[in-house]
C-alpha cells in the first residue's frame, strides 16, 4: 500500500513562481531603502514580471512624488 512519491513540477515550486504585484512592490521599497541583500535582489528581480516591475515601480513614484509635494506645500505655508 506505499504510493509512489509525487513528483512536482518545480516551475511550481514557490520558490520559481512569479512574483505578484504586491510582492514585487515590497521588494521595490526594500531595495529603496536598502534592506534586500544582492543576491535576494538578484532572486526577486530574476522571478518578478516585467510588467509587475513597471506597475509597480510606477506606482512608487508617485506615492513619493505625492509625498514630497505635500511636504514642500507645507513648509511653503
Amino acid at each position: 500500500m506505499n504510493k509512489a512519491p509525487e513528483h512536482h513540477d518545480p516551475d511550481e515550486a514557490p520558490e520559481n513562481r512569479p512574483l505578484s504585484i504586491r510582492e514585487t512592490l515590497s521588494i521595490i521599497v526594500a531595495g529603496h531603502i536598502g534592506v534586500r541583500k544582492a543576491a535576494q535582489r538578484k532572486e526577486d528581480f530574476g522571478r518578478a514580471r516585467g510588467i509587475n516591475i513597471f506597475v509597480a515601480a510606477v506606482a512608487y513614484f508617485s506615492v513619493i512624488v505625492f509625498i514630497l509635494i505635500q511636504l514642500v506645500r507645507y513648509i511653503v505655508t
